[in-house]
């Protein structure tokens, strides 16, 4: 097996998502039922002294990207000095953030004081009052001007829209006016069967009809793809960008460069493997750098060929039973 971060089909797995909690202030409709889920207890979410070995080790394999998240990850007591920590790591080349946005007034400065370069924003809506509907919370204008405040301080922003039927189509001019006036980018994502409410195939909209709009109606210059996971373009005559990102019907696995690790210490090489490898006991039972290495080696050379999931599907699905802010 080799000792760096290839797979057994040539991919470069370079990317580490972090989720750092559960917890999560907003009960989105895709995303969480509204009676919520049980939490996880604290003992067993990964400590910053843990998340930070394994993040060097992958680092030391030869990892170059970290991302954090959560649940909402800015609900980590003290995650600013999680992020200078990381920051400070050799062979680091990347560090963001996903979050819902609430506390990014207060926070984006610290943060990026402490070393993080970008942050993506999850705003599925630019209307106040469906915002509430879709996030159950009253915050569209504080997370607007958490955005603001991201730009200001220099970050690299961008914003990421889950499309649903009856919801994204009738906000697609609003978001293209987002992109031409702002330095941002908007990448629209497709629902996915991942999370507490399931898999809801009426919400589904294929992306390639958002992208087709965006042809329609702007001068769009193709950026070089590489191994991102979304497909995309530069607004000729605009400040932004907009991406689609199609896991469903064009997924990206041949290119997928990502690896996957729980607040409680779950690694997982697929978001939809039903796969994981206990990574915290074997931290907390005294395993060595080298053991931590081999185990983090074995979970990449043994990452999945594709996802497997069928899009038009209408059943239920035999899915990963993966915790609505687990990673």
């Amino acid at each position: 097996m080799p000792t760096d971060v290839t797979d057994s089909f040539g991919r470069r797995i370079d990317y580490l998502r972090i989720s750092v909690t559960d917890r999560c202030n907003f009960r989105c409709t895709y995303c969480m039922p509204a009676e919520g889920v049980p939490l996880l207890p604290h003992r067993d979410v990964l400590t910053f002294d843990e998340i930070t070995r394994i993040a060097r080790l992958f680092l030391r394999l030869g990892g170059r990207k970290i991302k954090l998240t959560g649940g909402e990850p800015l609900l980590r007591k003290d995650i600013v000095t999680l992020v200078a920590q990381l920051a400070a790591l050799e062979g680091l080349q990347d560090l963001g953030v996903t979050t819902n946005g609430f506390y990014l007034q207060e926070l984006a400065g610290p943060l990026r004081t402490a070393g993080l370069q970008r942050i993506n924003v999850s705003l599925d809506s630019m209307n106040a009052a469906r915002f509430a509907k879709l996030t159950h919370s009253l915050s569209w204008n504080r997370v607007w001007a958490g955005i603001q405040e991201a730009i200001r301080v220099g970050l690299r922003l961008k914003i990421n829209v889950v499309t649903m039927k009856g919801i994204t189509p009738d906000e697609l001019a609003e978001f293209g006016r987002l992109v031409l006036e702002h330095p941002i980018e908007v990448r629209f994502i497709e629902f996915m069967p991942l999370c507490g409410t399931g898999w809801h195939p009426e919400w589904m909209i294929p992306l390639h009809t958002i992208e087709e709009y965006f042809h329609e109606h702007y001068a769009l210059q193709a950026v070089p793809r590489g191994a991102a996971t979304a497909k995309t373009y530069q607004l000729k005559n605009g400040r932004g960008r907009v991406g689609f990102i199609a896991s469903m019907t064009e997924p990206f696995c041949a290119q997928c460069s990502r690896l996957r690790l729980t607040a409680d210490g779950q690694l997982r090489a697929c978001l939809f493997s039903n796969t994981t490898t206990d990574l915290k006991s074997a931290v907390r039972s005294g395993a060595s750098d080298d053991d931590i290495t081999a185990i983090l080696g074995a979970t990449i050379w043994n990452k999945p060929r594709g996802h497997g999931v069928d899009p038009h599907i209408h059943s239920a699905m035999d899915l990963p039973k993966i915790r609505a802010f687990g990673g």
